[in-house]
């Protein structure tokens, strides 16, 4: 999945895609997760496969992971299906509102189409009026 958008200033736009252990920069999206101190949360077997109800979306500047959104799904009540959050960062110098707002609309899309019910921890935001 990728999703760009235009920025609202000049700096480079992100690209938003969904990775796993099979992705060319996942030793990148790895550092990362070292990085932020966050490894633990990824849900990896002893092979290091990433499970099937797990989801990390990282957005790229210029190749390079700027920010992650991790979530996991599971069911919940009369076959509903629920996305929680695991975990948001980002690389140092790059935390920014856009960002994770890149990286939140491409979690909430990527949920919908696992044809999840429920979201927790990174609902969409509501636009000011």
């Amino acid at each position: 999945m990728n999703t760009t958008s235009e920025p609202r200033s000049a700096s480079p736009t992100p690209r938003v895609e969904l990775v796993d252990n099979w992705h060319a920069r996942w030793p990148a999206v790895l550092r990362l997760f070292d990085r932020l101190g966050q490894r633990k949360l990824l849900r990896l077997d002893e092979d290091g496969w990433l499970s099937a109800r797990q989801s990390v979306l990282v957005a790229f500047l210029d190749s390079k992971p700027a920010g992650l959104l991790c979530f996991h799904i599971h069911p919940v009540n009369h076959g509903r299906i629920e996305a929680r959050l695991d975990t948001v960062g980002f690389a140092p110098d790059q935390a920014s509102e856009y960002l994770a707002d890149a990286l939140r609309q491409a979690a909430v899309h990527h949920a919908l189409d696992l044809n999840c019910t429920t979201f927790v921890g990174f609902e969409p935001r509501k636009r000011k009026s």
